[in-house]
């Protein structure tokens, strides 16, 4: 029983190298010569084997399988090249879309924020006329200053002007007293130029704010009808 089992076994293994010898037996190689011609063959050379070559059935030519050549250096370089480049590419689409995000959640916020501030488009105009007249009260204010400190500066020129005409000299008080309306005056007219700047900061500002509260009550009132 042990001999039968053993020849049993025997006998399958030489049959599977039969079919396989006779499989690689069947085989032919098609692959360009050093001139560039198709060259059949039972077996690759190994320069052959790194330009790329085709595998046939030895009976009805048909294609078993494809060998690409062996890549070149320049070509891998330029397949590393092309790999770095689509990293990178994918890296800035992330990016990019993480900005997007971002900004998405920070408008959302912003208008959000806009309409519990300003229920109703009235308030906002209440709102920016506040401010910006306030600038204004304020700069006819400094404006209202100025020419009774020009004055003051003039007068305190002119006693200078005097004391250095008679030969004496400015005293030290005199010379403070000069330049404080100086200061003064330099210090209110900065002040109005900056208050005109927040106007008009400010008038864009309520402007952009104006127009996207109109668009959110619009899309709110479309909503609720």
């Amino acid at each position: 029983m042990m001999i039968r089992n053993f020849l049993s076994h025997s006998i399958c293994i030489l049959s599977l190298l039969t079919i396989s010898f006779s499989a690689i037996a069947d085989r032919l190689y098609r692959f360009p010569d050093e001139n560039g011609v198709l060259t059949l063959s039972r077996s690759l050379p190994p320069e052959a084997a790194q330009k790329g070559y085709v595998i046939l059935d030895d009976k009805t030519m048909r294609v078993i399988e494809r060998v690409a050549p062996a890549p070149t250096e320049e070509e891998i370089a330029e397949i590393k090249a092309q790999q770095a480049k689509a990293k990178e590419q994918e890296k800035q689409a992330k990016l990019e879309a993480e900005q997007a995000q971002k900004h998405r959640q920070q408008q959302a916020n912003f208008d959000r924020t806009l309409l519990i501030t300003y229920p109703t488009e009235q308030d906002l105009i209440d709102a920016r006329d506040k401010d910006i007249n306030y600038r204004k009260e304020q700069i006819d204010l400094h404006l209202a200053k100025l020419p009774k400190l020009e004055q003051h500066l003039i007068a305190v020129q002119k006693q200078a002007a005097a004391r250095e005409l008679s030969g004496s000299k400015i005293s030290g008080n005199m010379q403070k007293r000069l330049d404080a309306a100086h200061e003064e005056i330099a210090i209110r007219n900065q002040a109005i130029q900056q208050y005109r700047a927040e106007i008009e900061s400010l008038s864009a500002e309520y402007a952009t704010e104006l127009e996207r509260l109109r668009y959110l009550l619009q899309r709110r009132s479309e909503r609720n009808n």
